[in-house]
């Protein structure tokens, strides 16, 4: 039986030939095509076209790419193409160039020219479009100059031979080169014409829309359309046709049409919202059938509207979004998604949100979650994440079940993607197999390059989701009691993708704000990930993970995770965040500025910014012209001073009352850049001014100094209730105490000398040899036997904040020229000690020349005592040389 249907179809062939040729490969045909003579031609191009179209389901394929390689490879295509012209070697001819259109049509990728296909390529579903040799055709065919032939037959008088035309032009503008390669031919003005040509049926002008519906994906074709006034074509001729098929592509080249601004305004002038809400079929009084083809084409172009807000003004107040509300209780799968979009890109103004909601959509969008068609559910979510946008929402988003939905779904993605990434890593263990065959490596890296990932863009719209509900506080606690649900989004946060990663930081960093997230998070060991989405390109992924880590860092236990996992060096980083487009990220900037201000509560933290360079960049973030920035950094920087005295001396040359040093404090004096205590350990011995460092732990000598003077004191009658009264009694012991600080300290460095001498001090020398001690430029306190002012007020202010603490302030002088060059002095105060109108008396402290003399600042009444401002070489003393 099948071999007789071989036989009858074999014959039936031969009979379209005048010359009786039994027809194996489709080379034989071409040779036929350059005949003089007409019918052998026509002939010899139908059977060329039927042997593209003939073939099973399961074989059809292979046999369109014996055709497409016979036309390709062989040298068919030019042959093909010079039919369409006056050229040709059988004459212009009508009906030969009618299947000449046809059968480039089909090796472009006939189906890939259907409007629905194209669609779903939009969507970011898999497109086959250059499978088989399709792409290979088109662009061979585009590249012999078919185009300008096509575009050409767009004029022809007979109407059959345009409209093919039309279509042919519709299988190949797939690629933007092409688009515009007939946009300059003038394709959109001739196919403009030929849908208003009054004597084109209704198969002619829905060829011309749907090649409109392709061309107009180009910018340049969309501002061609607008010069035309193609919007009043597209909306008279196209939506108000009587063909559904034409009202389906018309209503997909009004959608990319739009995108431009002028064609958006005559699409309102022109009423043409009224008109596409009418076409949905889905309000009560409407008379139309409705149609899921041009449902989906309409939604289509009402999302792209939306984009708009007074288009979604007048969606909304022309019932269109009831219109859309209805489109989703549709059973095909297609209308759900576009109108599922359209009402997501509605949703964001809160008038339609409101009313979005009291339709029932976030109900209906919840049920959709649910969907078969991941598609859908992918529109869902994106429709979900615009409508929770407050308290309220959230409230209904929890109430119809919303969270347990979605942890559903997220979950099933987070089992795909596992599978994914288990299989993918056995392929690349069986390749990394040193005894594997060829045959059997070949066969690993195929499956390897067989392997999908799950949908990206399902990936993206769950997680975006997950990210708007999460930030509504009711809606995060319903998360959090949903088994696994943060722990599939730490899950994807590990993403291949970053975009998934990106987003899936984005809806993980809102747990960050609650003090019940917090833990969950750091036992996931979530700091890590969120340091690594520091570095991503997107802008909301830097903003959103400096946020966690700002969040992170409320807590000291949050701080020494964060100190742990060396967040730190990528936070400083941040403050010179980039986007995409390489362009300075302001939002980003200013997270990591607050993080760095949170961090810098800790005194470790603190030091380590300022030494890995976040004070030098947050200074020259205060400088800047974005307002938003330079208020932040200010205040970061007073955070980093307030546990960084070595930085605060560094920066202001003094260092406050309240600042108490510790060990570790360092003084590198004046005139170059802050640098870290452990790099200028590092530097080789040089003539520049000595590093002072004060550490007891590491320093035996100034840890027996420590111990020397709180036993003093201690003697003096110092005990901490002594330090918490401010009565004159225990005023008394504390100057006693300074006084005798300060005779230790003198004569540990090498007495007292007049003031007038101070210049023959020499102890230089003794500098030189503390460098040559420690093999480094930083000089340890303990180990100096002869020192200068400078040397003795850095002592000073750290014995003072071990015993005395609060009551001792070190001042350098501001002057950057000349003798007085990094001279430094000690002021303190007593609680209680105050003049008649009760302000604090402060007093200078010598440690030179009469050492131990406390002198009187002075205050409003008291005036200062002279010998203040001369041992601070402050006002007429500031230009008097030491010698």
């Amino acid at each position: 039986m099948a071999e007789d249907e071989a036989k009858q179809e074999g014959s039936s062939r031969m009979a379209q030939l005048p010359l009786p040729v039994t027809v194996e490969q489709p080379g034989t045909l071409i040779m036929l095509l350059q005949s003089p003579e007409q019918p052998v031609t026509l002939s010899a191009a139908k059977a060329l076209y039927q042997f593209a179209k003939d073939g099973g389901e399961g074989n059809e394929p292979e046999i369109i790419m014996h055709l497409r390689g016979a036309l390709g490879d062989g040298g068919g295509i030019p042959v093909v193409i010079k039919l369409l012209t006056k050229e040709a070697w059988c004459g212009a001819d009508f009906e030969v160039q009618a299947v000449c259109l046809n059968i480039l049509s089909r090796c472009a990728g006939e189906a890939v020219a259907d409007g629905r296909l194209i669609l779903r390529k939009r969507n970011g579903e898999s497109c086959q479009a250059d499978k088989n040799g399709e792409e290979k055709c088109r662009l061979k065919t585009v590249e012999l100059g078919g185009l300008k032939p096509m575009v050409e037959h767009l004029k022809s008088e007979e109407l059959d031979v345009a409209g093919k035309a039309a279509y042919c032009i519709a299988c190949h503008a797939l690629d933007s080169p092409v688009r515009l390669g007939i946009h300059i031919l003038g394709g959109v003005a001739l196919l403009l014409q030929l849908m208003s040509n009054k004597n084109a049926d209704d198969g002619v002008v829905n060829q011309a829309a749907l090649a409109l519906s392709t061309v107009l994906q180009h910018v340049e074709a969309k501002d061609e359309l607008y010069r035309l006034k193609g919007m009043k074509v597209l909306i008279d001729q196209g939506l108000m046709s009587d063909s559904v098929d034409v009202q389906e592509n018309a209503a997909r080249a009004l959608a990319y049409a739009i995108e431009q601004e002028g064609n958006l305004k005559d699409l309102r002038r022109l009423e043409g919202i009224d008109k596409l809400i009418e076409m949905l079929a889905a309000l009560p009084d409407t008379d139309r059938v409705p149609n899921d083809k041009v449902r989906q084409s309409v939604s289509f172009a009402l999302s792209l509207s939306a984009f708009d807000s007074e288009c979604r003004t007048e969606i909304r107040m022309k019932e269109g979004l009831r219109a859309l509300s209805n489109c989703l209780a549709s059973e095909e799968a297609r209308v759900q998604e576009e109108a599922l979009m359209a009402l997501a890109n509605c949703a964001f103004d809160i008038p339609c949100k409101q009313t979005i909601g009291a339709l029932g959509g976030m109900k209906n969008g919840i049920g959709l979650l649910s969907n078969g068609e991941l598609s859908v559910v992918a529109n869902a979510c994106v429709a979900l994440s615009r409508l929770v946008f407050d308290f309220m929402s959230g409230l209904d988003f929890v109430e119809e079940g919303g969270v347990g939905q979605l942890a559903s779904v997220l979950s099933n993605y987070c089992k795909l993607y596992d599978q994914f990434v288990e299989s993918k890593q056995k392929h690349v263990e069986d390749l990394s197999k040193e005894d594997l065959d060829q045959e059997a490596k070949k066969a690993a890296q195929d499956a390897l390059e067989k392997l999908e990932i799950p949908d990206l863009r399902l990936g993206r719209a769950i997680l975006e989701n997950c990210k708007s509900c999460a930030e509504q506080g009711n809606v995060r606690e319903e998360m959090r009691k949903e088994e696994n649900f943060f722990g599939n989004m730490f899950r994807m946060i590990k993403h291949e993708d970053e975009i998934v990663s990106g987003m899936a930081c984005q809806a993980l960093a809102n747990a960050a704000f609650d003090v019940e997230g917090r833990p969950m998070l750091l036992e996931m060991n979530a700091i890590p990930e969120f340091v690594k989405c520091l570095t991503y390109k997107d802008v909301d992924t830097q903003l959103s993970a400096a946020r966690a880590i700002g969040n992170f860092a409320m807590d000291s236990y949050g701080r020494q995770k964060l100190f742990e996992s060396k967040a730190m060096a990528p936070l400083v980083a941040q403050l010179e965040a980039k986007d995409e487009n390489g362009k300075d990220a302001i939002e980003p900037r200013r997270a990591a500025i607050l993080a760095i201000g949170k961090c810098a509560s800790d005194r470790s933290s603190a030091v380590e910014l300022c030494d890995i360079g976040a004070l030098s960049k947050l200074l020259s973030l205060m400088d800047t012209h974005w307002k938003q920035l330079g208020q932040a950094a200010e205040d970061a920087v007073e955070r980093l001073l307030q546990k960084s005295q070595s930085a605060k001396l560094w920066l202001r040359g003094e260092v406050d009352f309240e600042d108490r040093t510790s060990d570790g404090w360092f003084d590198m004096g004046v005139g170059r850049p802050y640098t870290s205590l452990t790099d200028l350990q590092k530097e080789t011995i040089n003539t520049n001014r000595e590093v002072l460092l004060a550490d007891a732990s590491q320093d035996n000598r100034l840890k027996q100094l420590v111990e020397e003077v709180k036993g003093e004191c201690a003697s003096l009658g110092l005990t901490q209730i002594i330090l918490d009264k401010r009565d004159i009694a225990s005023t008394d012991i504390k100057k006693k105490c300074v006084v005798k600080i300060a005779e230790i300290l003198s004569q540990r460095l090498g007495g007292s000398i007049l003031y007038d001498k101070y210049m023959d001090f020499g102890y230089s020398t003794e500098i030189q040899r503390c460098k040559q001690l420690r093999k480094s430029n930083v000089v340890w306190v303990g180990d100096l036997k002869k020192a200068g002012c400078r040397h003795r007020a850095f002592l000073f202010k750290y014995l003072c904040d071990l015993v005395l603490p609060y009551l001792c302030r070190l001042e350098r002088t501001k002057i950057e020229r000349g003798a007085h060059v990094g001279h430094a002095w000690n002021v303190v105060k007593f609680f209680g000690d105050v003049d008649q109108e009760g302000q604090q008396k402060t007093y200078t402290v010598d440690l030179m020349h009469n050492v131990g003399s406390l002198y009187e600042n002075g205050t409003d009444f008291n005036p200062a005592d002279e010998w203040a401002a001369k041992y601070q070489r402050k006002d007429v003393y500031h230009f008097i040389s030491l010698g």
